[in-house]
């Protein structure tokens, strides 16, 4: 009697192991994203386009993430993620302006630097699990760049190191018994004149825990401090690379 009970407990640990195992998973992806880059920054007298002025246009970034999730109801699953966001170029100015202080001359050559880079911390909760997939928490993002212009008489920048609150959505929908899948996830934020969005959407193949994923990926930055305004928006299509454990 005292060995059936044994090997009964056995078997309902195994169980349970087994059953923990199903709930507690890891996700993570890495991708490459073509960028687009379009928008206008002040920091004194006048806007400077990126575009006409600067002489930005597209580069090439790249983003990793990993999610862990568990399956104690009450804490939040934890999901991180980087972003290499920056540029660099040299441009013709068409106006003169003043930047952080700092005058520059109509035609005069200039070289920049705009880094909006950010690293994501974000917990969330899994609302639905099933052929759609819902997950809604909270994002900080923490900025670690600036923007620069160097010429003749110097060079002014801004810092762009705050970290920002934003509402977290990510949605998966998996078409059954194909391997396909449609992905959407949502950052955004927005106080007084001032909004952050950002926006992924992806369609993918999965096979076995890896998946391959195209999809498209849009932030827009429009924030006003005093003299200091930013509108900027980087957009473009991205390939990655996901493994779900």
């Amino acid at each position: 009697m005292q060995k059936r009970l044994i090997a009964l407990a056995i078997l309902a640990a195994s169980a349970s192991v087994a059953t923990q195992a199903d709930i507690v998973g890891a996700t993570a992806g890495a991708y490459m994203w073509k960028q687009s880059w379009e928008g206008d920054v002040k920091a004194g007298s006048q806007s400077v386009d990126m575009n006409k002025d600067l002489g930005y246009d597209d580069e090439t970034g790249k983003s990793f993430y990993v999610a862990l999730e568990h399956p104690v109801p009450v804490i939040p699953n934890i999901r991180l993620q980087r972003t290499d966001l920056d540029i660099s170029e040299q441009g013709t100015l068409t106006k003169s302006f003043t930047f952080d202080g700092k005058g520059y001359a109509q035609s005069e050559v200039v070289d920049s630097t705009t880094d909006l880079s950010h690293t994501d911390a974000t917990l969330y909760y899994e609302i639905l699990d099933n052929w759609v997939n819902l997950d809604v928490g909270v994002t900080v993002r923490m900025f670690d760049g600036e923007v620069s212009i160097k010429g003749t008489s110097g060079e002014g920048a801004i810092d762009l190191d705050a970290p920002v609150p934003m509402g977290y959505i990510n949605a998966r929908f998996d078409l059954p018994l194909t391997g396909l899948y449609a992905s959407g996830l949502v950052n955004v934020i927005s106080y007084g004149d001032n909004k952050i969005s950002d926006a992924t959407l992806g369609l993918g193949y999965e096979l076995g825990i890896v998946g391959l994923e195209i999809g498209y990926r849009n932030f827009d930055v429009d924030l006003e401090d005093d003299n200091e305004e930013a509108n900027v928006t980087v957009d473009g299509y991205f390939l990655a690379v996901v493994i779900d454990i």
